[in-house]
């Protein structure tokens, strides 16, 4: 009984943790503790941004530019550009033609003019083409040439313009339908294309411009 006391209390000893030993595992557990809520607390992982979205952006932005391009380019001529889907234009086509004819030289004795009117919109096709003719008469009877037309449609005005016919009624127009003439003429005929113009109770606004030269 004297012998084994000693191995009990050794064997005693050994399974009882020592000051030394429990503080060596309070340090563990809560180095192993404060791992583990570092980890916990890490960073979140980024959402991944699909390079769909910025190419979808990108073609917004891109279109938002073509459209501003487009209504510039048709800002006084009726029409507008072919688009990314339309077939390619064959050498034979209108608009070749159009970039391919040559700009007629200015005869002798005369001047380059445009004239721009805004008509009622309420005019029928009819009416307007009418009126068209009637004009490119005037313009060649006092001596014009190379006289084209050139029809935009109705189109907003920047202001309302009020007018009084013939009958004495007074109208307001918010739109109208602009015509661009373009013509060869001699100077002393525009006062009577003025005049006429003036006087129509179809034509709302009409301005005449001299076009000169460009020296290069």
């Amino acid at each position: 009984m004297a012998a084994s006391s000693p191995s009990s209390t050794l064997i005693f000893s050994t399974l009882s943790p020592t000051p030394a030993t429990a503080a060596a595992a309070t340090a563990a557990s809560c180095s192993s503790s404060s791992l583990s809520f570092t980890f916990s607390l890490g960073p979140f992982p980024k959402p991944q941004i699909h390079n769909g979205s910025n190419h979808h952006a990108t073609k917004i932005s891109a279109l938002s530019i073509r459209a501003q391009t487009l209504d510039f380019s048709g800002s006084f001529f009726e029409g507008g550009l072919e688009g990314d889907d339309d077939p390619p234009i064959s050498p034979g086509s209108g608009v070749t033609a159009v970039e391919d004819k040559e700009e007629p030289q200015c005869p002798p004795g005369l001047r380059q003019y445009e004239t721009m009117a805004v008509l009622r919109p309420d005019m029928s096709e009819d009416e307007r083409l009418n009126l068209t003719q009637r004009y490119e008469e005037l313009l060649v009877a006092g001596g014009g040439m190379y006289v084209e037309v050139f029809n935009r449609g109705v189109v907003p005005l920047a202001y309302s313009i009020r007018k009084k016919n013939k009958a004495g009624e007074t109208n307001t127009y918010l739109d109208g339908i602009y015509l661009l003439f373009t013509y060869f003429t001699k100077p002393e005929s525009m006062e009577a294309l003025e005049t006429t113009m003036n006087a129509d109770d179809d034509v709302i606004r009409s301005m005449n411009f001299k076009i000169k030269k460009r020296k290069y």
